[in-house]
């Protein structure tokens, strides 16, 4: 009489484990086209945000400039020294300022190969976002508030979220144009785990029609102003890729833009 082993009745384990070696290898793939196409998307808003802020980075030049221009002009008509020297100090400021103002836009646009994620500070980014965003809001005569309550650190990359709040901050300014309004960004930290981040506008609000689809792409409650409609929606899958939370709300009075994001 044959004895069969106890492993002969079991099914082999083989194809399984190669079939979910095959799911394993497909699911990485479709991540790193996700991902891809992601940061496409991603670069190209960043190149029409540019658009937009290029106009109201020339008004800025050519304002900088006029104001260098008339205080070298009255200095040297002056003839004194004390002049000269205050002359020189505000044109050396001025001179400084626009230099920080231009490397901030170009390292906004310039593309890069791959993600660089580090732990970068929530105030280095407000201040970077808001500077960006100055040259159009200036044009707009829209002020915009920085208010940085409390600082923390959060992971990922920091121009992804650079251009999310230059996203906001751009679409709070169109949203203020027409009264002249004002937009406050602000940091705070609710618990000790979570930084927050404020964009809040003194809009008239957004349309009940368009608030269900808000952050799908090419959703826009700006048409024909040249936008894409990928603005909010890069919003959304920049939070998720930091592990926060998105929330919304608006009214007649305004539209507020709340991000928690975990500080470990």
């Amino acid at each position: 009489m044959t004895r069969l082993s106890p492993d002969a009745h079991r099914p082999d384990s083989a194809p399984e484990a190669s079939c979910t070696s095959e799911l394993e290898a497909a699911r990485a793939s479709w991540d790193a086209e996700r991902d891809t196409l992601f940061e496409l998307l991603a670069q190209q808003q960043r190149v029409a945000q540019a658009g937009m802020i290029t106009a109201g980075l020339i008004h800025d030049v050519k304002n900088h400039l006029q104001s260098i221009s008339g205080a070298s002009y009255l200095a040297l008509m002056s003839g004194k020294p004390d002049s000269w020297e205050s002359a020189l100090t505000d044109v050396q400021d001025q001179c400084r300022d626009l230099a920080e103002t231009m490397n901030a836009f170009l390292a906004f646009v310039r593309r890069r190969g791959s993600a660089q994620w580090s732990r970068f500070r929530i105030s280095e980014v407000l201040s970077e976002a808001a500077r960006l965003v100055a040259p159009l809001a200036d044009r707009a005569r829209v002020e915009v508030e920085v208010d940085v309550t409390a600082d923390a650190e959060v992971a990922g990359e920091p121009r992804l979220a650079i251009q999310m709040l230059v996203n906001l901050l751009s679409n709070a300014v169109r949203a203020c144009e027409q009264t002249q309004g004002r937009i406050v960004l602000r940091s705070a930290r609710p618990i000790a785990s979570t930084c927050r981040i404020e964009v809040h506008d003194s809009g008239d609000g957004i349309p009940e029609e368009i608030r269900g689809r808000l952050f799908r792409p090419f959703a826009t409650t700006h048409e024909g102003d040249g936008g894409t409609g990928l603005g909010l929606f890069i919003v959304r899958q920049t939070v998720r890729k930091l592990k926060g939370m998105l929330r919304m709300s608006t009214s007649p009075e305004g539209t507020t833009f709340t991000i928690d994001l975990p500080t470990s």
